[in-house]
């Protein structure tokens, strides 16, 4: 053994956790069974304040043990037990051999004892062996504890059992007497009974009729009530009737307030203020998006089965030319139902777009790609502005695909910020974005004051009432015309009084302002609500021209990072949807709104479960070390979408490994050589985190590519080659 001595370096052994320390001593002694079992004679000091054994053997190897440290021979003083336990143990005796395990001290002992392996015998764990007749203590300290009970224990516990079975041989006799003086009393105690079972029977009958009263009268009490159920159904029915009548009044006061709202439309487009398409928005005219393309029913065609609905998917996109892994779509899905922003990182022409796109096409939805430009600095280059001079606002085509998507509920929409790095998102991005933290209701973005809206809208009352007026008063003479009214000098002047309008202004002008005060107002309200159809994806590339995302940002999206797809393995794709049967894959699928994810508070952060208990000794023992942000939040995020993905995939592993590859792994990017405890940061992830995450992943099968452990493995491999320069996106 000691050819093959293992030591460690005692400021390197400090830093471990008690899990590392014990696998240190199973490394150095050799022990399989993951438990150090000794043997031993336990005594107590002549002065009282010392036990323990002096000399303690291995049970596996019989032999004895000291700390895998340099020079360490600190076991030789012996393996300590407190006083008072060594007494108990030893009831009166000087020493007693026993065979025991051993556990790490207390902290404050290794401390004081300046030594991290310091172990102690654990008290539970003893067992006494029987002192051993004829042999000197020099001889039982050289034999070997198996020999001790082949050679000697023997021949003393044949004496004994031998002893022992005539003992309780006359025990037996005794206890069959006493059994046959049991059973004689317990048969006149039977007999007792019996007579008293006669009585009880005789006062259950006596009871019977007493509960049979009881009945008779409860029958009486549930007519009663059936009289008053009678009653207050009339009564309901009465209600209903009225109800009904309110809704009739109602539905025709509404169908009036239609027609008015109509009729001033039509007024508005006879004029040319607005165009048909504003017209039918106000006079409730215009039809929905209707996706005509024949698609397969979620619920019908797949039994709302979302593994069934990953495969289709897979196999529908690799049809349309599309190849990606179960293991792509798996996760995309899943992030989609979170609701939460989802950012996909890769080089140029890995298909983050083409993934957004492809899937939109498959789920019967719409894409929006919007391309960001390396110049916006706000939330304006974002959702637009309200320009006050031409009492307007000025939409992006961010916006507008928001409110195309308003338009037609029922259709999903996928609007995706291309190269959404190009400038720096926390600038653009940020308000946006807090925006969707709302998860109790859909967020709702104030894009200008409601007081301009209001402003505007009185102007615009004030030209409609002049025109109005004018109207019916030329109307006689068939004459409706804009241009024609405003030929009539009172017509004009009332203009010209009521909005500031200029004597050298024309009438077009006059016409135009008008048009774009209405169409500003009505094409886009001061307040907007992101409609629950609606899905946030960002396509990001990491290189020279880009940022890095900010922390804020990492903290509330979901990563998603793509390799080339040069790397695929084609043919594993073909064999994955070959497994799959289906026959035809041609058709998209519909899905409706609510089955592509409800918008609902995160579940509640409890440190009892598993998942929310793992991560925050994550949290402590290496995150907050390495000097990387994680919160609550994160932790409610990973909950939500372990619950979502275990519709596609049942395996916890996988969801662990996503979401740390997600939410963790982006987050990685400082000086890993700087210190951590008593090593350095590169080191506490190789020797320390490493570990413990392969240790929680234990059993998974997955892609180099997706796979936490390798990434971390390929991390800390690119660090050490950049100067210990520690970065996800490098």
């Amino acid at each position: 053994m000691e050819e093959n001595k293992i030591s460690y370096d005692k400021s390197y052994a400090k830093q471990l956790d008690e899990k590392a320390i014990y696998k240190c001593l199973y490394d150095a002694w050799g022990i399989p069974n993951r438990k150090i079992r000794v043997w031993g004679r336990l005594v107590v000091n002549p002065q009282g304040n010392w036990a323990g054994i002096k000399l303690a053997k291995l049970i596996s190897t019989n032999e004895a043990i000291e700390y895998p440290l340099p020079n360490s021979k600190e076991l030789q003083s012996g393996v300590f037990l407190p006083p008072h336990e060594a007494r108990t143990i030893l009831n009166g005796k000087t020493s007693v051999f026993i065979i025991c395990e051993l556990q790490l001290a207390s902290i404050k002992q290794r401390e004081l004892k300046d030594n991290p392996f310091l172990l102690s015998i654990d008290p539970t764990s003893v067992e006494l062996l029987t002192e051993l007749p004829k042999i000197e203590l020099d001889e039982i300290v050289a034999l070997d504890h198996s020999t001790l009970i082949s050679e000697h224990i023997y021949h003393h516990f044949l004496t004994s059992l031998e002893k022992e079975t005539r003992v309780a041989e006359e025990e037996s006799l005794n206890k069959i007497k006493l059994l046959e003086e049991e059973y004689q009393e317990i048969q006149d105690k039977l007999n007792s009974q019996v007579q008293d079972s006669d009585k009880k029977i005789l006062n259950l009958k006596n009871e019977e009729d007493i509960l049979n009263k009881k009945i008779s009268e409860l029958e009486r009490e549930q007519n009663s009530v059936k009289e008053s159920i009678e009653i207050e159904q009339q009564a309901l029915n009465s209600v209903i009737e009225k109800k009904r009548q309110i809704e009739e009044d109602m539905s025709k006061k509404i169908e009036l307030l239609k027609k008015y709202v109509q009729e001033k439309a039509g007024f508005l487009k006879d004029f040319e203020f607005i165009d048909d398409d504003v017209y039918r928005d106000i006079s409730g005219e215009r039809d929905s998006y209707q996706n005509s393309v024949d698609g397969l029913s979620f619920d019908e065609d797949f039994d709302s089965d979302y593994t069934k609905l990953t495969s289709y998917i897979q196999a529908h996109l690799r049809e349309q030319g599309q190849f990606y892994s179960r293991h792509i779509i798996e996760n995309f899905l899943t992030l989609i139902r979170t609701n939460d922003l989802i950012i996909l990182a890769g080089d140029s022409g890995s298909g983050k777009t083409s993934l957004v796109q492809s899937f939109a096409q498959a789920v019967s939805g719409v894409s929006k790609i919007i391309p960001v430009k390396p110049n916006w600095t706000s939330s304006e280059d974002l959702l637009g502005y309200y320009n006050p001079l031409e009492k307007k606002y000025l939409a992006t085509p961010f916006l507008e695909a928001i409110l195309e998507a308003s338009k037609n509920p029922e259709t999903p929409y996928f609007i995706c910020l291309d190269e959404m790095n190009l400038a720096r998102v926390e600038y653009y991005f940020a308000d946006f974005l807090s925006k969707l933290e709302e998860r109790k209701q859909q967020p709702q973005i104030q894009l200008y004051s409601d007081d301009e809206a209001a402003h505007v809208l009185s102007e615009l009352r004030g030209v409609v009432s002049i025109i109005s007026s004018a109207k019916e008063k030329y109307n006689k003479n068939g004459i409706i015309d804009f241009v024609a009214l405003m030929q009539d000098e009172q017509v004009s002047s009332e203009m010209r009084r009521a909005f500031g309008f200029s004597d050298k202004d024309s009438l077009i002008k006059y016409h135009g302002d008008v048009r774009r005060m209405l169409s500003g107002v009505i094409g886009i309200p001061s307040t907007i609500t992101i409609p629950n159809n609606v899905r946030i994806i960002g396509a990001i590339n990491i290189d020279e021209t880009t940022h890095y995302l900010s922390p804020k940002i990492m903290d509330r999206a979901h990563i998603m990072k793509f390799k080339s797809p040069l790397l695929t393995d084609w043919a594993y794709i073909e064999k994955e949807i070959e497994s799959y049967g289906f026959e035809d894959i041609t058709k998209p699928v519909t899905l409706k709104v609510d089955e592509l994810g409800v918008r609902e508070p995160y579940p509640n952060f409890d440190p009892a479960d598993d998942f929310c208990s793992l991560f925050i000794n994550f949290n402590r023992e290496h995150f907050h070390p390495l000097g990387i942000e994680f919160g609550m939040r994160t932790i409610r995020q990973g909950l939500n979408y372990s619950r979502l993905f275990s519709d596609v995939n049942k395996s916890k592993e996988l969801a662990l490994n996503n979401f740390l590859i997600h939410k963790v792994l982006p987050k990685f990017t400082f000086d890993g050589s700087k210190p951590i405890g008593n090593t350095n940061k590169i080191t506490h992830i190789e020797r320390v985190l490493l570990p413990e995450i392969e240790n929680n992943l234990s059993g998974l099968v997955v892609s180099g590519e997706f796979s936490a452990i390798e990434a971390l493995k390929e991390l800390t491999e690119a660090a050490k080659a950049n100067d210990d320069v520690v970065n996800y996106w490098a």
